[in-house]
Order: C-alpha cells, then structure tokens, then sequence
C-alpha cells in the first residue's frame, strides 16, 4: 500500500534494499572491483519485485491451505494427501492468473478466495511496473542536479562566481533542486543505492557541491557584494543539514549527532580565510573575527565533511575534501 502514498515507506523495501546493497558492497569490497556496486540498485529493485510476490504467494497460501479438502481435481489428475505444496500451486495460479484446468475451488470460499488473489496479482504487477519506470526517470534527475554543481564542488573560485554572477534565482533554484533530491530520496530509498560509474552524477558530489555554494553564501560573499547571499545561503544550509540527517538516520543507521564534529578553531578560521580568499574583491572583510559566526562555520564545515567522508567509505568512492588548502587558490582567479 506504501507504493500508493505519495511519502510513505514500507519496511519490505528498505529492510530488502540494505540487505542487497550491503551484500553487494561487501562483494565488491572483497574482489576489490568497486564498479560492482554500481549493480547494487537495480538488483535492490528487482529483489523487492520479487519479495512482494513472495510475500502475496505465501500469503494466499495459507488462505488456501485449511480449506484444501474444498478443492476439486480434473479426473486426468492424480493426488495423494493434501500439503502446503499444493496450496502454493493453487495461489501461484491464482496470482498469476495462469489456470491449467486441472484444480478449481470446489467451494464458494475457495472461489472468492481465488478471484481477490487473482485482482491482488494483477495490481502487484501493475504497481511493480510503476515503481521501476518512477525510479528510472529520478535517477536521471539526480545525475544532472550534480552534474549542475560539479564544477564548483572542487572550486571555491566558481561557487562565489555563481553565488554573486547566478544572483538569487540560482541560489533558489539550488534550493529546490536539493529539496527534490531529499525527497525524491525518501520517497524512493533506491535513489540512494544509485551509484552512478561517472563520479561527477553522484549524491556525493551533488551533496558536495551545494555545501560550496553554501559556504561562499553564507561566509565567502560580502553584502556589499550580494546583498541576498547571506539570507538565501543561510536558508540552503538549514536545507542541507535537514537532509544530511535524514541521510545520517535512513541510510547511514547513525544519530546525526554523530555527524556533528566542529572543526578545531584555527582550521575553522583557515578554512574560512580560503573561502574569502577564493571570492576575491567580492569577500568578506576580516574573515574569522566574529566568533559566533566562526563556531557556526566549524560545526557546519565539520558535519558536511563527516557527512561526506561516510558517504564516500560507503558507495566506495575515495575521499574528498570539502575545503581546499589556501595555497591551493589559483591566484589567476582573485579580483
């Protein structure tokens, strides 16, 4: 009934779906092949096909199985005692709509039971078809929302160039893409199993670049420079620790408490001088002086990389630095 409300999950698919996936990981892990993994969603999908009609088989199985003595055999057929095996026979006939003459509900019971299987079947496979085309369309939605950030998730330079040349049309439109990867996420827990063979279509590097494009935000650009920056960027990180929970609690198993490492002051501080430094003439002023504002930086900085770290370690993609070295700054690029 999940696959017809619009934000709930049933257990089935996400029990199944980490099952497949952390076997899947293990198996890539040990052949030291981590492609491997790029399998894991679709087999998650097909995995949970197959447990729901399972599920409804055994099911009906038993339904059928304390009325079996009602049940009439064409006189071609041979039988002995009655099982459960042959309880499975008449639902999985049922449920596939597959009849073969040669046992029919001798029983009004067993007719009606017959004939709510064989509705029950004919919507498993209609809702089973509409879950897989939903997934695939999102997939590739997911793929150009990072592909859209990917050069700034390495580039400061870039992110502060979007932040004040993009104005508040792109920072509001990073936003609503973020809260339709969260969703669509939820909603779809497979879209966080996809892992994408091309680095750059990644939840990683979506979640990457828009924490860059947040920092130059809410830290990097000056008001002078873009006097919406700081409210819009404020907004997006609100937006993105939001998801970052959910991510931590869904998929991670882990209190997002745990995700809440601050950097050390002088890190911080580093940290927050590079982003200026990267926005040029567009910067703030005396980056690092205010110490509320430094401690919010060290504790978002701190969760985004934890955040990052654990998400790299399990769809097997080497690590990656939300924060690059001062003298990293391509000085070509300061204004």
């Amino acid at each position: 009934m999940t696959v017809l409300h619009p934000t709930r999950r049933g257990p089935v698919t996400l029990v199944t779906g980490a099952a497949v996936w952390w076997a899947t990981r293990l198996l890539a892990r040990c052949a030291g092949r981590p492609r491997i993994l790029s399998s894991a969603w679709m087999l998650a999908v097909l995995a949970v096909v197959a447990v729901w009609t399972a599920l409804m088989w055994a099911g009906f199985a038993l339904l059928f199985l304390p009325n079996l003595a009602g049940l009439s055999y064409s006189p071609s057929v041979s039988y002995g005692s009655l099982n459960f095996l042959d309880a499975l026979y008449m639902s999985g006939m049922s449920l596939t709509t597959v009849g073969f003459g040669d046992v029919v509900g001798g029983t009004a019971t067993l007719r009606l039971i017959t004939v709510i299987e064989a509705a029950a079947g004919f919507g498993l496979i209609t809702a089973a078809i509409t879950y897989v085309l939903s997934i695939y369309p999102l997939t590739s939605q997911l793929s150009s929302a990072a592909r859209m950030v990917q050069t700034q998730a390495d580039d400061p330079v870039r992110a502060a160039e979007l932040v004040v040349l993009g104005g508040g049309s792109y920072l509001q439109s990073l936003q609503e893409r973020l809260i339709s990867v969260d969703e669509d996420t939820q909603r779809f827990p497979f879209l966080y199993y996809f892992r994408a063979s091309d680095p750059s279509a990644t939840l990683h590097t979506f979640i990457r670049g828009t924490a860059m494009v947040c920092l130059q935000a809410r830290w990097g650009i000056s008001t002078d420079a873009a006097p919406y920056a700081r409210v819009q960027g404020r907004e997006l990180q609100l937006r993105l620790q939001h998801a970052i929970d959910r991510y931590a609690i869904g998929f991670l198993m882990r209190d997002p408490r745990c995700l809440r490492r601050p950097l050390d002051a002088d890190d911080a501080r580093r940290g927050w001088q590079s982003l200026t430094a990267a926005a040029g003439n567009w910067g703030v002023n005396r980056p690092g002086e205010d110490e509320t504002d430094l401690d919010e930086f060290a504790r978002f900085v701190g969760c985004c990389q934890t955040f990052l770290d654990n998400l790299a370690e399990h769809h097997l993609y080497p690590p990656a630095q939300l924060l690059p070295a001062a003298d990293h700054i391509d000085p070509r690029a300061l204004r």
